[in-house]
C-alpha cells in the first residue's frame, strides 16, 4: 500500500512540473508571437513616409496576414491534435519569422502581401497550440482561469513590448533593420524550444502513467462523445465564435492605429506614442490577472459584459475630451485594464465547449474566426480615416466591442450549458 501510495505522489509531482514547465514555456511563447506579430503597426509611420503607402493599404496588409491566419486556424488546430503542440508550434514559428524577414526585404505592394500570407499562416499555428497546452496545464493545476489568464499575460507583454521596441529599434536603425533584428531573436529562440521542450500529455495517456482521471474530474467522459463535437455542443460553440468575431473586430483595428491615433492626437513622435501604447498594453497584464481571479469565482458572462461597457465608455472619453498628460495615462491605463479582463473569461468559456480532444480544434476555430474579424476591421478603420479621421474609425469598430459583450451576456444560459468547467 506504502509503495502504491508512493508511486501515486509521485506521478501527480511530476505532472504538476510538467504542468508548471508548460505554463511558462507557453507564457514566453504568448509573448513572443505577440511581440512578432505586433511588430508591424508601429512602424506604420515610417512605413508610410518611406513607400508612401496610404493608411488604407496599410490597413490591408494586416487584413491579409488575418485573413490567412484566421482561414489556416482551424486546421492548424486540427494538425495540434493530429501531430502535437511542440511540432506545430515550431513549424509555425518559423513560417512567422520567414515572413516578417520577406517584409523587411520587399518594397512593392505584391512582395508585402506575400510576406503577410506567409506571416498569416505561421501565425495560424500559434493559438490552437499554446491555448491547448495551456488549458491542460492549467486544469490539471485546478484553476483553468486563471492559468489561461497568465497565458494571456504573456500575450499582454508581448504585445507592449512590440509597441515601444519596434518603434526605438526603427528610430534608431530603420524600420528594416529593426524587423530583422526581431528575426534573429526569433530565430535563436525557437531552436531552443526544439531541443529543450516537452509537450504535456493527454489526460488519457496520464492515466496510463498512473495519474487517475475520472468522470467526475472531466464531465464529458463516459458520454459516448469524447472527441466529437455534436450537435448540441455546436451551439455554444457558434456563439463563442460569433462573439469572439466582434471582438477580434474592435481588437485588431483598435491595437494596429493605436500608436497612430495617440501620434495624431496628441503630437507625439512614434517613439513617444508606441511607449504610451506599452503602456496601456502593459496594464492588460493586471485586467488580465483580475479577471482570471474573478473568471475562476464569478461569472464569466458577467464579467465580458462588464469589460466591453468600461472600455467602450472610456475610449469615448479619449476620443471626445482634451486630456493632459497625467489624465492621458491614466486613461489609457483603464482601457488596457478593461479590455483585457474579459480574455482570460472568454477562453474559459472556449475551453469549457470544447469536447475531450478537440481542444486544439476549437481554440482554432474561435481564434480563426477571431482573426477574420481583425480582418475586417483593420482596412476599414484605414479606409475612415483616408475619407474621413482616425477618430471616425475607432469610433465605428468600438461598437463592435460592446456587442461581444452583449452577445456573450444575452446567451449565458446557452453557453454555460454544456459547459464542462
Amino acid at each position: 500500500m506504502t509503495l502504491v501510495m508512493d508511486s501515486d505522489a509521485a506521478a501527480s509531482d511530476l505532472l504538476n512540473a510538467q504542468s508548471i514547465r508548460a505554463r511558462n514555456v507557453m507564457f514566453a511563447a504568448h509573448a513572443l508571437q505577440h511581440m512578432f506579430t505586433l511588430s508591424l503597426p508601429p512602424l506604420f509611420l515610417f512605413i508610410h513616409l518611406d513607400l508612401q503607402l496610404s493608411w488604407t493599404q496599410l490597413g490591408v496588409l494586416i487584413a491579409v496576414a488575418s485573413v490567412t491566419g484566421g482561414l489556416a486556424q482551424f486546421p492548424s488546430g486540427l494538425l495540434v491534435d493530429r501531430f502535437g503542440v511542440k511540432r506545430v508550434l515550431a513549424a509555425g514559428f518559423l513560417l512567422t519569422l520567414s515572413g516578417l524577414f520577406l517584409f523587411s526585404r520587399s518594397s512593392t505592394l505584391i512582395m508585402f502581401i506575400v510576406a503577410q500570407v506567409i506571416f498569416g499562416l505561421g501565425n495560424s499555428t500559434f493559438h490552437p497550440a499554446s491555448f491547448a497546452e495551456t488549458s491542460r496545464a492549467a486544469r490539471r493545476m485546478g484553476r483553468l482561469s486563471m492559468g489561461l489568464a497568465l497565458h494571456s499575460i504573456g500575450g499582454n507583454i508581448g504585445t507592449a513590448s512590440a509597441y515601444s521596441v519596434a518603434a526605438i529599434l526603427a528610430t534608431w536603425l530603420g524600420w528594416r533593420s529593426a524587423l530583422q533584428v526581431l528575426v534573429g531573436l526569433g530565430i535563436v529562440l525557437v531552436i531552443w524550444f526544439v531541443i529543450s521542450y516537452r509537450e504535456m500529455p493527454e489526460p488519457e495517456e496520464s492515466a496510463e502513467a498512473g495519474h487517475a482521471t475520472s468522470s467526475e474530474e472531466d464531465p464529458a467522459k463516459g458520454e459516448g462523445a469524447a472527441g466529437r463535437i455534436t450537435p448540441d455542443q455546436w451551439v455554444p460553440v457558434t456563439i463563442i465564435a460569433t462573439a469572439a468575431f466582434l471582438s477580434g473586430a474592435f481588437g485588431s483595428g483598435f491595437r494596429s492605429f493605436l500608436p497612430t491615433l495617440l501620434a495624431s492626437i496628441r503630437g507625439s513622435t512614434p517613439a513617444v506614442a508606441g511607449m504610451l501604447s506599452t503602456l496601456m498594453l502593459l496594464s492588460g497584464a493586471g485586467g488580465s490577472l483580475v479577471g482570471g481571479q474573478v473568471g475562476d469565482r464569478y461569472d464569466r458572462t458577467i464579467i465580458i459584459l462588464i469589460s466591453s461597457v468600461a472600455t467602450v465608455s472610456l475610449i469615448a472619453v479619449l476620443l471626445g475630451v482634451p486630456l493632459h498628460v497625467f489624465p492621458l495615462i491614466l486613461l489609457l491605463i483603464g482601457i488596457g485594464f478593461f479590455q483585457s479582463l474579459a480574455r482570460p473569461c472568454l477562453n474559459a468559456l472556449t475551453s469549457g465547449a470544447a469536447p475531450v480532444g478537440k481542444t486544439g480544434s476549437v481554440f482554432g476555430l474561435v481564434f480563426g474566426v477571431m482573426s477574420i474579424g481583425g480582418s475586417l476591421s483593420t482596412p476599414l478603420v484605414g479606409y475612415m480615416a483616408d475619407l474621413y479621421s482616425l477618430e471616425m474609425g475607432i469610433r465605428v469598430i468600438s461598437g463592435f466591442l460592446l456587442g461581444f459583450g452583449l452577445l456573450i451576456f444575452g446567451f449565458r444560459k446557452a453557453i454555460k450549458a454544456r459547459s464542462r468547467y
